[in-house]
């Protein structure tokens, strides 16, 4: 009797402890549960966080004129920065494509940010001004972060580097847009370069971060245009954080644990029937 209700109180341990163990599974919170990331970019992106660039060169001659994706809309104003001056980028999420942005291989859902412009006046940084809510695209076209309709700008997504480099060679499109296109993958980096070779010869070249999908340097120049800038804040991710598997994973480590402690219980209780006959 008394054997009875011990195996009684061991199985009713395990069966808990199996329950507690699914109940946890089913309650917290995953890796990829921020839905406001879309699949395609990083899932680990912080959208509260501000990217820092610095910028070592920048046409001090006159400002930048903001044009719309729209070009029959009023220009946004004019922004500037200096060598020695910073941009700073805030993600404020991903949403639909402008429909006037057709010429432009990204699509939807698209990042859009806020960016401010700081002008270095005697070592002390001033902000010039901020743009709010602009589109990955729009921030591209001003100030030429990529090339003919391959706006990647300060993000692109993660997917898949080998449909990029395809939509960036491409970009050699005669006779206006015939360019030099140079695509160079590292284990951590992807560098998109353009060489236009007639018009007024722009010069890209643009590097991105394989984990995040973040531009980190840009070296780039339309005329008497000319912009250089490396991000200074770029945030750790791991190089397979795109992949991670972590609602399986912890079905895996789950099934694992609570396999142990029924092994663990039934060791008990054979234990106890040895014990039980040697003492009978």
């Amino acid at each position: 009797m008394k054997k009875m209700k011990n195996l009684k109180k061991i199985t009713y341990i395990i069966v808990s402890l199996i329950l507690l163990q699914f109940l946890f599974i089913f309650s917290a919170p995953t890796v990829r549960a921020d839905t406001s990331v879309p699949d395609n970019f990083n899932q680990n992106l912080d959208l509260n966080r501000i990217y820092i660039y610095n910028v070592t060169a920048f046409n001090t001659t006159k400002p930048l004129e903001w044009v719309d994706v729209d070009w029959m809309a009023p220009t946004k104003g004019f922004v500037n920065v200096t060598p020695g001056g910073q941009m700073k980028i805030n993600l404020t999420g991903f949403y639909e494509k402008d429909p006037n942005d057709f010429f432009n291989v990204f699509e939807s859902p698209m990042p859009y940010m806020n960016i401010e412009f700081l002008e270095n006046r005697s070592g002390i940084l001033f902000t010039n001004t901020t743009l709010y809510n602009v589109s990955n695209g729009e921030a591209a076209q001003n100030l030429l972060l990529g090339y003919n309709s391959f706006k990647s700008g300060f993000l692109i997504p993660i997917s898949d580097f080998n449909n990029l480099t395809q939509q960036a060679y491409a970009q050699d499109e005669p006779p206006f847009m015939n360019a030099t296109v140079s695509v160079i993958e590292t284990s951590k980096t992807i560098s998109f370069d353009f060489k236009q070779k007639t018009f007024l010869q722009q010069k890209t070249n643009c590097i991105y971060d394989k984990a995040s999908g973040l531009l980190i340097y840009t070296n780039t120049s339309f005329g008497n245009y000319t912009l250089e800038m490396t991000l200074i804040n770029l945030p750790s991710f791991p190089s397979d954080s795109f992949s991670i598997p972590s609602f399986h994973l912890l079905i895996v480590i789950t099934i694992l644990g609570t396999t142990i402690l029924i092994n663990i219980c039934l060791k008990k209780i054979k234990l106890t029937k040895k014990y039980s006959k040697f003492r009978n």
